[in-house]
């Protein structure tokens, strides 16, 4: 199961200025033309997307705001600045913005209770996983009883097949980078059938059983005891979502704000239009050639706030090797193609980095920030937040059938 993030490592105000040289014009102005509509906030199906550098300074995160609640009680908490990813699956919210919300926490028969390990590409989030009951600030969508994972709760030791699955532990808003992360993906559970046999299919650093919040250990999780996309569990709109964002300059802007639209083709404000169908294979990718290297892996992906290309022939910036900085704007592109050989030109542009992560940061919606894959295999090809400025991109969910079939499937 594909499971990606790249937040911010640190604070971004601390990072190190790139080199890389002169670096050339951007320009400033939106890429037209100005067709793209923007669903207005409100219920039954939309919910406000903003990206403004969240709780720690992160360039191209975007946020909704929603409530989390003690199953059937009227104890709640109001969580701003959680993290839309169409890369992953389930809701997860950092215990240091609950920290005085008692949810239940989920046991097995034997009273043991479960918790959870997920690998970001940047890292490792560990914490239990809890009931609670989840309401949506425009929406007014409404979930009972969802499993979610508590990410740093008190007292949990990370086992070490966790703290192997990435290079550091991200349990607090600072290394998270958002008070939380809804996954939106393309699955209906963040882990799915593997995970019902984790021994039996060789799965280690995933779900746990914990005698004591000290002593976790690898285990198995049925269906119902995993986190699961909650979308899905609507009862209407649970088809996918719509990211959409309106268009940014290449000179970046302090913020903007749009949509995070539930459901494909079941109200008027969410059919697919003229949008090209990707459809996805069963691990969620589809394919890209760029530059002549075709990339099994490729995907359009929220939760990552760059554009993350396999391309020796950018310059990597001297003090910071996570952004590209080359000396002029690049225009570029790659044609993407989904099961089945639709074939869409995906482009884009990467530019310098430097003025961007230079504090002190004023801009957090940068269209034109790229980096370095960070896949050793040489397969992926991943489109970012940065992608998403100016384009309405659907997600559609595994099994769940849409007005183009049943996901899952990315659009544009």
């Amino acid at each position: 199961m594909r499971k990606l993030l790249i937040l911010a490592l640190t604070p971004l105000a601390l990072l190190a200025a790139c080199g890389g040289g002169g670096g050339g014009s951007i320009n400033n102005t939106p890429p037209p033309p100005p067709t793209q509509q923007i669903a207005t906030p409100g219920p039954p199906n939309v919910e406000t997307l903003t990206v403004d550098g969240g709780p720690v300074q992160s360039l191209n995160t975007a946020f909704i705001t929603l409530t989390v609640c003690v199953h059937n009680t009227t104890t709640c908490v109001q969580v701003d600045h959680v993290e839309v990813d169409t890369g992953s699956s389930g809701l997860r919210i950092l215990n240091e913005v609950i920290p005085n919300l008692p949810l239940g926490i989920l046991t097995t028969n034997g009273g043991m209770t479960i918790a959870e390990c997920l690998p970001f590409a940047d890292g490792v989030s560990f914490g239990p996983v809890a009931v609670a009951d989840v309401s949506f600030h425009d929406s007014q969508k409404t979930l009972s009883a969802v499993n979610i994972q508590v990410i740093g709760a008190q007292g949990y030791t990370v086992p070490s097949t966790c703290l192997s699955e990435g290079p550091k532990v991200e349990d607090t808003v600072a290394a998270f980078g958002a008070n939380g992360i809804l996954g939106v993906g393309p699955f209906l559970q963040d882990c799915g059938t593997a995970c019902e046999n984790e021994v039996g299919n060789g799965i280690t650093g995933a779900y746990y059983t914990c005698a004591t919040p000290a002593t976790c250990a690898d285990a198995s999780a049925t269906l119902a005891q995993q986190v699961p996309n909650p979308v899905a569990l609507f009862g209407s709109d649970n088809n996918g979502v719509i990211v959409e964002l309106p268009a940014v300059g290449n000179g970046g802007t302090s913020g903007v704000t749009g949509a995070l639209v539930f459901g494909i083709g079941t109200e008027g404000n969410n059919g697919l239009g003229s949008a090209t169908v990707l459809f996805e294979d069963g691990s969620g990718f589809i394919s890209a050639n760029y530059k002549g290297t075709s990339f099994p892996q490729g995907y359009i992906d929220s939760g990552s706030n760059i554009n993350f290309l396999d391309d020796s022939t950018l310059t990597v910036c001297q003090n910071d090797a996570q952004f590209f900085c080359p000396s002029s704007a690049q225009n570029l592109s790659a044609t993407l193609m989904g099961v089945g050989g639709t074939t869409v030109t995906a482009n884009f542009t990467v530019a310098d980095a430097n003025p961007f992560i230079t504090p002190p940061l004023t801009l957090f919606a940068v269209p034109v920030l790229a980096g370095p894959s960070l896949d050793t295999s040489h397969r992926s090809f991943d489109l970012g937040l940065p992608y998403f400025y100016g384009r309405n991109v659907y997600q559609a969910i595994e099994n769940q059938t849409t007005p183009a079939g049943a996901g899952p499937y990315f659009a544009f």
